[in-house]
């Protein structure tokens, strides 16, 4: 008896690690290519369905997929209706795992694990190691539910536990609720069916007492989503509760019609095991296509009952917590926000700096800018070092490295911009009058700037390489223009026979200031190339 526990708990703990190992693997490789591939075909409610479906078939994760859903409704890359279109495809996508595991696939174990681990720990190319990761982690699952499997085969000769578990399966909604709560525990619907199935090809249970247990199961599943959820924005919210309905009430619809359900699942071709992997498969098809047709009805009604808030009127960061599970859409929002916040410098803030020479600016809009760029800054880089905290791969790490230089550069400028114009304050306290050259000197350093800032701005927004390296190569004529205003600057004041010190000073403290500026928007440009 005991060493049937233990033989349990070991091979369910081997069959979580390995879909916990497969899901992360699958997800490191895929989940760039998937969020593309949802983003191009998702354009109809039944193409959303279909790719809901083959998506999170191919990363083992309905959670995975959900999150990558979010991030585009989010972008208003995809409306509502057709996110709510992926959620459906994503609950039968999650079936075809049960149907491949209910095969004779533990006798596959030990070969998956030997190559597995051979390509893990002695091939050294990155593609490699990942194809070992996933192969030794499906070789975990496969050998997870053979030790299951095993375990379970005496419990069906002791007269006690038959006793107790035929008792409790006499009554539907007790193991309906042991089903949701063992797979929120476990955040897997498929470890609890696997368990289900293990207790029928024992003959520990029937057939028609697992069913309870099954759709127990997959209405567990939605409750981590739901509390992930609760700390993500208000589209992770709507979609979290979108899953939890459907599943729901396909379940009250399920327990309702359960004794005709019973008969009916017994006419099914294949082993029991087949039987109730159909089962599985066939009730979440068919909460499906009941919900289809009213997913556009559903989507108007949630936007109802959940309207998006109206934009703050200063700059906020919009960064969700659900996304640190998914590393690679996290980086994605990491760099849109870091995105929108250079652009708000480069518009409120640097923009501006002519108008400010020319006495047109107010001192107050550019430090209120500057105070929203610095609490904005903090936001941001908390993120990504907790999001570098996550299992990031090499290329996620040098991304995220990338990120942390461009949003450090981009908040010196705004210290910079304020360190110049408290200059230019320290000029007109002193009542010191800079020439009309001098003047003009400014204004054309400030349209070297302007231009530097966008290109470096652009390279980074589209990952353009050429753009970054051009503006690399433009700094010798920065570089030659500065010792032409500083010579010409000085020959002025000679010729002028101009003696007083603090305005070479203050001139030169203002120009120091600014190409303090154009150095920063250069440093994101060689950080697009990566030279950090």
């Amino acid at each position: 008896m005991l060493a049937s526990l233990i033989g349990f708990l070991g091979g369910l703990g081997v069959f979580l690690y390995g879909t916990h190992l497969l899901s992360n693997g699958l997800q490191k490789i895929g989940a760039s290519k998937m969020r593309k591939y949802l983003s191009a075909i998702s354009n109809t409610r039944l193409k959303g369905v279909l790719s809901g479906i083959m998506v999170t078939f191919l990363l083992q994760s309905s959670t995975v997929t959900n999150i990558l859903v979010v991030g585009l409704v989010g972008g208003a890359v995809i409306t509502l209706s057709q996110a709510f279109g992926i959620v459906l495809g994503s609950a039968i996508g999650t079936t075809l795992t049960v149907q491949v595991l209910t095969f004779d696939v533990a006798k596959y174990a030990p070969i998956l694990i030997f190559l597995g681990a051979i390509s893990s720990i002695f091939v050294r190319k990155y593609i490699w190691k990942s194809i070992g990761q996933i192969l030794l982690s499906v070789g975990f699952v496969f050998f997870g539910i053979g030790m299951i499997t095993t375990s379970l085969l005496p419990l069906g000769e002791n007269e006690i536990i038959v006793h107790i578990l035929v008792n409790l399966s006499g009554t539907p909604l007790l193991f309906l609720i042991i089903g949701s709560v063992l797979a929120a525990l476990m955040h897997s619907s498929a470890a609890v069916i696997i368990i289900g199935i293990a207790f029928v090809t024992t003959d520990v249970l029937t057939l028609s007492s697992v069913l309870p247990l099954v759709l127990g199961a997959n209405l567990g599943a939605t409750l981590p989503v739901i509390a992930s959820s609760l700390a993500s924005k208000i589209d992770g919210k709507k979609l979290a509760l979108f899953y939890f309905l459907f599943k729901g009430i396909g379940v009250m619809i399920a327990m309702c019609l359960l004794s005709f359900i019973d008969s009916w699942v017994e006419q099914f071709p294949g082993e029991t095991e087949r039987q109730i992997a159909h089962f599985h498969t066939l009730f979440n098809i068919t909460i499906v296509i009941l919900f289809f047709p009213f997913t556009p009805w559903i989507a108007n009604l949630f936007e109802r009952l959940f309207p998006q808030k109206k934009p703050a009127p200063n700059f906020e960061v919009r960064l969700d917590e659900l996304l640190l599970t998914v590393p690679e859409e996290a980086l994605l929002h990491c760099k849109h926000e870091i995105t929108r916040l250079a652009e708000m410098v480069e518009t409120d803030m640097i923009k501006r700096l002519k108008n400010y020479i020319n006495g047109d600016g107010s001192f107050g809009d550019l430090h209120n800018s500057e105070q929203v760029i610095d609490q904005s800054f903090i936001k941001i880089q908390h993120y990504l070092l907790k999001l570098g905290q996550q299992d990031l791969t090499n290329s996620q790490s040098v991304q995220e490295v990338k990120l942390l230089h461009i949003l450090n550069d981009i908040e010196h400028i705004g210290d910079m911009i304020i360190r110049f114009v408290m200059k230019a304050e320290h000029v007109n306290k002193k009542q010191i009058t800079l020439t009309g050259k001098d003047h003009d000197k400014l204004i054309v350093l400030l349209d070297y700037i302007e231009q530097s800032y966008h290109a470096s701005l652009y390279a980074f927004k589209e990952d353009d390489s050429d753009k970054a390296a051009h503006n690399i190569q433009s700094q010798s004529v920065i570089n030659q223009y500065e010792r032409d205003i500083k010579f010409e600057h000085f020959n002025s004041m000679i010729q002028n026979k101009e003696h007083d010190p603090s305005i070479s000073g203050v001139y030169l403290d203002i120009i120091n200031q600014l190409l303090q500026v154009y150095h920063h928007s250069m440093n994101i440009s060689r950080t697009v190339l990566g030279l950090i």
